[in-house]
């Protein structure tokens, strides 16, 4: 098990593997630099339950193949350095055991080998999982990764433990051809920035990190220190390539449902801070959880707008601000626009007349 950093309490392969840029962006410590994120648990979860229920169709597959292609970059990442600084190349029974090391640091669950095939089957037991399809999709791409076959994937259990099982197969739809293009373009990003954290001197870790957040080992949980709220660090790219396959299927209209339903959630999440935080207060936590950096918040009469620089979501930023305003300003509000460019979301809100 590895070493906890004896000033904040983290894992110390937290600060080893990571690195918190200026810009309000996570990135892994090794090229190619992935993107990662503290996920709000709950939120993934009703967020492709909500979605599904609108459109009228599971989402499941497309965010299993957006993660499998996230997993299968991931692998392959990971293998181009060993051979890059001349190490012998680890088995694929060595990498599964990383990777269910790895789960554990990242808050996915605790996760073990149960079967494993070469070239044939992969059987991993799963505990405290942070979501079935997701992790259904990781675990396929690490497998594709490292068998060079295509997995057939299958769960038993329920939403929180059981067996993930993935069988190499010649199947190759047209679905999972879409999300990887969406995968390899990766997530816009700009890299000015002006952020100084103040860093905790036994990891380099920020300390906002470990003042909020409490890392399980034991369990392979993260969870809020105020709040009791579970998160995990995860990649990035899948669920924006996810984002995009649904709006190039369905049209503008995925991006401001999604905002609407994480406004929901995040509209109660901040009720509870409103006699003790505020919205600046809230905002400054964005970037050390990968969210993005916030740098211009207006509010008046009629509304608000806010500019929030390398959003790791548009959408879900956008509903979480929204959700935030709302709670704070003890008043509902209107989405006027969810504007996108390379790097940028300028999310406009304003008050419903009276």
């Amino acid at each position: 098990m590895d070493k906890t950093c004896s000033v904040c309490g983290l894992p110390m392969g937290i600060g080893r593997g990571n690195r918190w840029l200026p810009n309000g962006v996570i990135t892994a410590s090794h090229p190619p630099h992935i993107r990662g994120t503290l996920y709000d648990v709950q939120e993934l979860g009703l967020l492709f339950k909500g979605f599904s229920e609108r459109v009228g169709f599971d989402i499941s597959r497309l965010v299993l193949e957006g993660k499998r292609k996230d997993g299968k970059r991931f692998c392959d990442s990971m293998l181009r350095r060993i051979r890059e600084a001349g190490g012998v190349p680890p088995t694929p029974q060595q990498v599964y055991q990383t990777i269910c090391r790895f789960c554990l640091y990242w808050g996915l669950g605790r996760v073990q080998v149960a079967d494993y095939r070469r070239g044939r089957s992969l059987e991993l037991e799963a505990e405290n999982l942070y979501n079935v399809p997701m992790f259904m999709g990781d675990v396929a791409g690490i497998f594709e990764g490292m068998e060079g076959k295509r997995g057939k994937v299958s769960w038993r259990g329920d939403d929180r433990d059981g067996v993930v099982t993935v069988e190499a197969t010649r199947e190759e739809p047209y679905l999972e051809e879409r999300v990887s293009s969406e995968v390899e373009r990766g997530v816009p990003c700009r890299g000015e920035g002006d952020l100084h954290y103040r860093r905790c001197p036994g990891c380099g870790v920020p300390e906002a990190v470990g003042r909020d957040l409490a890392w399980d080992l034991s369990s392979g949980t993260i969870h809020e220190k105020e709040t009791g709220k579970r998160y995990i660090l995860h990649n990035t790219n899948g669920i924006v390539a996810v984002v995009r396959v649904l709006q190039d299927e369905l049209g503008p209209e995925p991006g401001p449902m999604m905002a609407e339903i994480v406004r929901g959630l995040s509209r109660l999440h901040y009720l509870a801070f409103t006699g003790s935080s505020s919205v600046d207060a809230e905002l400054m936590r964005f970037p050390a959880r990968g969210w993005g950096r916030p740098v211009r918040l207006k509010m008046g009469e009629g509304g608000g707008s806010v500019r929030v620089v390398n959003p790791y979501c548009s959408p879900m930023v956008a509903g979480r601000v929204w959700g935030m305003l709302e709670a704070f300003e003890s008043r509902e509000m209107e989405l006027v626009s969810m504007q996108e460019e390379e790097g940028i979301l300028q999310l406009e809100l304003r008050f419903p007349p009276a």
